[in-house]
């Protein structure tokens, strides 16, 4: 290659990602419930910044105006942007679940113990 090629990016199709995520998936096999929260929201919150970068670095999106801007912001903007339709897709699904988690799951749990519910417990396939 020489000096005014360009690298091509690296791409992956959508079975691609979705084994690769199911690969990842197995280091939460033996972790306790809350610590697969703050495992799923630590790398939801890693992925976030990753994409804020993306915007920044291909968008030239002013990483100062991403500051605040939630995952979901986040995804809406690089679907402006002409992301690839089934990456935006398997973005959306990680938004929702970050914000089930966030918002939903454990603040259930906790209405449900103040209604007297006993040692309620969250059920891992909600997670």
């Amino acid at each position: 290659m020489d000096s005014t090629e360009q690298p091509e990016e690296p791409s992956l199709n959508r079975e691609q990602i979705q084994a690769a995520v199911s690969r990842r998936l197995d280091k939460y096999e033996n972790l306790n419930l809350f610590e697969q929260l703050a495992k799923f929201m630590g790398l939801a919150q890693a992925f976030e910044i990753s994409l804020k970068q993306l915007l920044n670095r291909k968008h030239g999106v002013d990483f100062e105006n991403l500051e605040r801007a939630t995952l979901g912001q986040v995804t809406n903007q690089l679907k402006d942007r002409g992301l690839r339709p089934d990456f935006i897709a398997l973005l959306e699904r990680v938004v929702g679940y970050r914000n089930h988690i966030a918002h939903s799951l454990r603040a259930n749990q906790i209405m449900l113990q103040s209604l007297g519910a006993g040692n309620t417990r969250l059920e891992r396939q909600e997670l």
